[in-house]
């Protein structure tokens, strides 16, 4: 165990030579029973009714679940166990925590096996603690995700264990009207606890509150601080914790006195200007004004360091007590973690963490966004491979914990919550132990094909050099090659026995998805766009099989898919396509010529009317970072030289159906056209099309160059574009 990671501790005792395990279950027949009080919390209740029903499943006995003793071996649960193991857990458990201390204790001795917690939830803690050392694992909510030894009898050995988890807040929950069946069950048999701090966009009601007083808002005025404390004073002085956080930067001040307090300081992820300064001040003063008329008040004041607040302070300053940050650093690499000295926006992501860190003494709270929601075409996006090598540094940090929010889709997601909730409670936890132990647990006689396809699945995700989110970044992942590759994993012997069959199916729908978006954007990328749509419609109707299976495992069917953002979407803009296509003049081929331009050399050096220079060829089915990972951000030139005869000229467009951020259009050395777009890439419309008419062309050759802008995040062409006539 890592020094000083963990406030916790095993307790070894040194067992007598007669120590004997205690016989809970012979050969089906009871012979011990689960005690616990008539006054037990909602968890500690819960607690002893899973014991008995998971004993029972695991060998087929009947455990009573009783509030007195009665004959046999006792597995005493919650408050009536805290006598014997009260100090224990004094021992473990933090001392002066922010929001609350988790700590669990566990005995086994002769006279029965006692369980505790700190708390109602920690009661059910240390019960999930013993059944996962029976070999009970839950990785997916309800029965689809459990997965239980069974055997005729159980015994516990004998069994001194106290530990608390180093993070305080553990916690998820399903956005996009996700299914919430099995929610809370599967979340506490995984340690996930749900402690938080509100923290979401709330300032604005507030400022329509003292407006009045102050007029327009400064967030660097005192008189608007002092005004914000009298409007939430009545909450703090009744520990009502509440959130400040700004409403995606909509109503964030532009003031010359908040920008000079700010430094002037831009986030060149979020393309936008910093205000970080300004508002920890702002927050500070407030909480220093409440502090001052209500001093014993436990409030917390949560807000979102987000947007214009992901930049740490610059300044030397602390946050008051009452604070407490999360950090949604949402566009800084989800794909490598932070460890790896090789991704440098990962390290950017990592300065950010120890400013915050530092800043609130260690009150913050990760915004944990799962990849699951960044893809939305339900395919695999794994991400224990990046949260297992970050979580130590975490836990060395000092943060309170995490705060994830997931689409709950299985079909996308699969294990990465319960590894969340296992790492997040213990980050020595060895992933590759669990994978090996979960394979045969989980699909059974398909254990080694399953193994070897999702070790090839997770594989992809590790080795990636892409740095970006969303489904742009699939056929990098997912080359064909690996498609056909996994299919050929699914195609043993058939699984007859339950459940490892539906888990099976599972897997196998999954492949279908992926088989059939991947030969989608083959088709696409050949100017198909009719076939890309039929294969798409094809594979939607496949996604609807799977939902049918279980709500679990997709969710557009409670967050309706609507717009080119999602697969549905995408199918309608490739059916428009299809009709331009028909009177199309040319497809460009895949790869055109490209110059990278970090320094802005191009237009002072006349590269669009340049035929030597450093080209190189490039495909246009895949964006520019997926190919060029090392690109500096700056400016990027395309071009395509076509011949065209002297019919073909008059009415010709251009029309790029997938490219990022501003641009401009060079026809034969001449600027024609201009395009705008919202500095950050997912602020525009999803189509990302581009349809220019032409000017100055000519019979013969002529050279289109596009010069595009080239930022952190996606830049350059990811469909091939076409010449058409309207």
């Amino acid at each position: 165990m890592t020094k000083g990671l963990i406030f916790g501790l095993t307790l070894a005792a040194t067992l007598p030579l007669q120590a004997q395990n205690l016989i809970l279950v012979e050969q089906g027949q009871a012979r011990s029973y689960v005690l616990v009080s008539r006054e037990a919390g909602e968890w500690e209740k819960k607690a002893a009714s899973d014991l008995a029903q998971v004993i029972g499943k695991m060998t087929g006995a009947v455990i009573p679940v009783v509030n007195d003793r009665q004959t046999g071996v006792p597995i005493v649960i919650g408050s009536l166990a805290l006598p014997r193991l009260q100090a224990q857990l004094q021992q473990v458990k933090k001392k002066n925590p922010v929001l609350r201390a988790d700590a669990i204790a566990l005995d086994c001795g002769p006279d029965g096996i006692y369980l505790a917690g700190s708390n109602d939830d920690s009661h059910y803690f240390a019960a999930a603690e013993l059944m996962r050392r029976w070999g009970c694992r839950w990785y997916a909510p309800g029965d689809f995700g459990e997965c239980l030894p069974r055997q005729a009898s159980l015994q516990q050995p004998p069994l001194h264990y106290a530990y608390a988890p180093p993070f305080e807040v553990r916690s998820y929950w399903i956005s996009w009207n996700g299914d919430y069946a099995g929610y809370k069950e599967f979340a506490h048999r995984n340690f996930f606890n749900n402690v938080r701090v509100p923290s979401g966009h709330a300032i604005g009601s507030y400022l329509k509150q003292i407006e009045p007083k102050v007029g327009k808002f400064e967030v660097s005025s005192p008189v608007a601080a002092a005004a914000m404390a009298d409007a939430i004073a009545s909450d703090f002085a009744a520990n009502k914790s509440l959130s400040l956080s700004m409403e995606d930067a909509s109503v964030a001040s532009l003031s010359e006195a908040d920008r000079e307090m700010a430094g002037h300081l831009h986030d060149k992820y979020f393309e936008t200007g910093v205000l970080t300064d300004s508002y920890l001040t702002f927050y500070n003063r407030v909480c220093q004004s409440l502090l001052q008329k209500h001093p014993q008040s436990t409030a917390r004041i949560g807000f979102l360091a987000y947007i214009n607040l992901t930049l740490p302070p610059q300044r030397d300053v602390l946050a008051e007590k009452p604070l407490v940050a999360y950090l949604a650093a949402i566009d800084t690499d989800p794909n490598h973690p932070f460890t790896d000295p090789r991704w440098p926006w990962r390290q950017d992501y990592l300065g950010a963490l120890r400013g915050w860190a530092r800043a609130m003494q260690g009150r913050v709270v990760i915004y944990d966004y799962d990849q699951s929601m960044l893809v939305w075409r339900d395919l695999p996006n794994p991400s224990h491979q990046v949260v297992s090598r970050e979580i130590k540094e975490y836990a060395r940090l000092g943060i309170l914990g995490f705060d994830t929010e997931s689409r709950n889709a299985l079909a996308t997601t699969f294990l990465n919550l319960y590894f969340r909730g296992q790492l997040y409670w213990n980050p020595d936890l060895q992933v590759e132990t669990e994978l090996k132990e979960f394979y045969p647990r989980f699909f059974g006689p398909a254990a080694p094909a399953m193994e070897t396809y999702w070790s090839s699945v997770y594989r992809a995700w590790a080795e990636t050099t892409v740095t970006e989110h969303e489904y742009f970044v699939i056929p990098s992942i997912y080359p064909r090659s690996l498609v056909e590759q996994l299919g050929g994993l699914l195609k043993g012997p058939e699984v007859r026995e339950e459940p490892y069959r539906t888990r099976v199916e599972f897997v196998k729908r999954g492949w279908d998805l992926l088989d059939g978006y991947t030969r989608q954007l083959e088709r696409t990328a050949s100017g198909d766009y009719a076939g890309a749509a039929r294969i798409g419609e094809a594979t939607l109707a496949i996604r609807d099989q799977l939902t049918a299976t279980s709500g679990l495992f997709t969710t557009y069917k409670n967050f309706p898919e609507t717009g080119p953002a999602f697969w549905p979407g995408e199918v309608v803009q490739l059916k428009n396509l299809a009709k331009l296509a028909q009177k199309r003049i040319r497809q460009s081929p895949i790869l055109w010529d490209y110059r990278s331009d970090p320094d802005d050399h191009g237009i002072w050096q006349n590269w669009a009317g340049q035929q030597a220079g450093d080209w190189q060829p490039l495909r246009t089915d895949l964006y520019l970072q997926a190919q060029l990972p090392d690109t500096r951000p700056g400016f990027g030139w395309y071009r395509w030289n076509v011949q065209l005869k002297s019919e073909e000229l008059a009415g010709t467009h251009l029309l790029c159906p997938g490219l990022f951020n501003e641009s401009w259009l060079y026809v034969n050395g001449h600027l024609i056209a201009h395009r705008s777009q919202k500095p950050l890439w997912w602020q525009n419309d999803y189509t990302f099309t581009w349809d220019v008419p032409l000017d100055s062309l000519q019979a013969g050759s002529n050279w289109l160059v596009i010069r595009t802008k080239v930022p952190i995040h996606f830049a350059g062409l990811f469909r091939p574009p076409f010449l058409y006539r309207p």
